[in-house]
């Protein structure tokens, strides 16, 4: 069949209730089109035949269309839940603005986090002890432990990150993944955490913090990495870009007590990368190249 014949045929499959055809057919559709509105139509038939981890993943690829109506919110919400997937639930709630789908959607999650709490409990407890111990596994490994951590309930979710926040033997990355997962999550209470720059401790509210890469320090230096490189070398551009995501990602959410001076930034980032010298270093860039320097053995340590 051609493509347009398989939608056809899909339609049809999704008109007759035939859910698994429907999902096979709307699958080989998007695999062509992948644009939202087949993303929707493949990812309603995948939640009606109960293959929640498909539908969840597929509708992350297009996470705007589904904040966008209370009936497309409702059918990811299915999914997530139906996944266990609890914290990805909560931050897709808080992402929406708040409505009586709001105060719904949280009952309908408070209801699963019991229901999970008295079927699932040996589980959750497994995976809430191996999360408070994630500076156990190797650097790559931490990654799966942020996800399987994602299937706590709120309550166990967060008493874990508090203590991984403070983990001076965890991986500063892996510390901000944590941190902006309770932004995500809106929580509204303090927490400390031990920060990259000289071991610091400091006290957050993750409700108060802004989105990474959206502090005024952070569009400063993208706006002179731009400058600089934006129409001279657009593939030096690109990939320097990249590695200033990732070191405001190190630095967040204080890069503004780091980056005192955007362009002098800038300058050590492309002298690092490139090996052109550094004219008149001073005092404040010495400083500055250090914490790059440091920033760049902590990433080399993600790859050993």
């Amino acid at each position: 069949m051609t493509i347009a014949e398989t939608q056809l045929a899909a339609g049809q499959a999704s008109r007759d209730q035939d859910w698994s055809k429907a999902a096979s057919l709307w699958e080989q559709v998007y695999q062509a089109q992948q644009t939202a509105a087949i993303n929707y139509e493949l990812v309603q038939a995948l939640v009606a035949d109960q293959q929640y981890v498909a539908a969840a993943n597929y509708a992350s690829e297009f996470e705007a269309q589904y904040l966008a109506t209370d009936a497309a919110a409702d059918l990811y919400l299915n999914a997530l839940i139906a996944n266990h997937d609890f914290i990805s639930v909560r931050i897709m709630v808080r992402a929406r603005p708040a409505s009586a789908w709001t105060a719904t959607a949280i009952a309908t999650l408070n209801a699963a986090e019991r229901t999970a709490e008295q079927t699932l409990g040996t589980t959750l407890t497994t995976t809430m002890r191996h999360f408070y111990h994630l500076s156990d596994q190797p650097v790559q490994k931490q990654v799966t432990g942020l996800q399987a951590a994602r299937h706590l309930p709120y309550e166990r979710y967060l008493t874990a990150a508090k203590f991984l926040l403070v983990d001076p033997f965890l991986h500063p990355l892996t510390r901000v993944e944590v941190l902006y997962t309770l932004y995500q999550l809106q929580v509204p209470e303090t927490v400390k955490m031990q920060w990259l720059l000289d071991e610091q401790i400091l006290t957050l509210c993750p409700a108060k913090l802004v989105a990474l890469g959206q502090d005024e320090t952070s569009k400063a230096v993208y706006r002179v990495l731009e400058a600089r490189l934006g129409d001279r070398d657009v593939f030096l551009y690109e990939s320097l870009r990249e590695l200033l995501q990732l070191q405001l990602m190190y630095l967040y959410p204080r890069a503004a007590q780091v980056i005192t001076d955007a362009t002098a930034w800038i300058n050590i980032l492309i002298s690092q990368q490139t090996g052109d010298p550094l004219t008149e270093p001073n005092d404040q860039t010495e400083k500055m190249m250090k914490v790059q320097q440091k920033i760049q053995q902590f990433s080399l340590d993600l790859q050993s």
